[in-house]
């Protein structure tokens, strides 16, 4: 009778070591997460990448858990932050696309580069935001 219990236990202890090696399996762990976000992260930044109109080093790219996607940084112009979204929206759905981006602002009929915004010292970038 001394083997019952142990039988017992001894399948408890079975189930529970095959129940943890399953953890890691299922789409929703954080591992299989995480390789989903790089990888949407990956298609994205090659997408503005291929993108000759886009400086794409003054875009940043960050991907949430449940795919959705931010865009932050500057551009030129408010025609290429819609163009970076458009680039975007072949791989993530509109409604999961957060487009930040930001256009430098020019003063009027001058488009050879941006403002110096007030306080800002002309030995700092031109396309660094002024800080505030």
């Amino acid at each position: 009778m001394a083997r019952r219990p142990a039988r017992v236990l001894a399948t408890a202890c079975a189930a529970l070591a095959l129940a943890a090696c399953g953890w890691g399996i299922s789409p929703n762990s954080t591992g299989a997460r995480m390789a989903d976000d790089a990888l949407l992260t990956y298609q994205v930044k090659a997408a503005l990448d291929q993108d000759s109109a886009l400086d794409a080093r003054q875009i940043r790219i960050a991907s949430t858990p449940d795919g959705h996607v931010i865009l932050t940084g500057w551009v030129d112009t408010p025609e290429m932050a819609r163009r970076a979204g458009e680039d975007v929206k072949r791989f993530v759905d509109r409604a999961k696309l957060d487009n930040r981006l930001r256009a430098l602002s020019h003063p009027p009929g001058i488009n050879s580069g941006p403002m110096i915004a007030p306080g800002l010292s002309p030995d700092q970038p031109a396309s660094a935001p002024a800080a505030r």
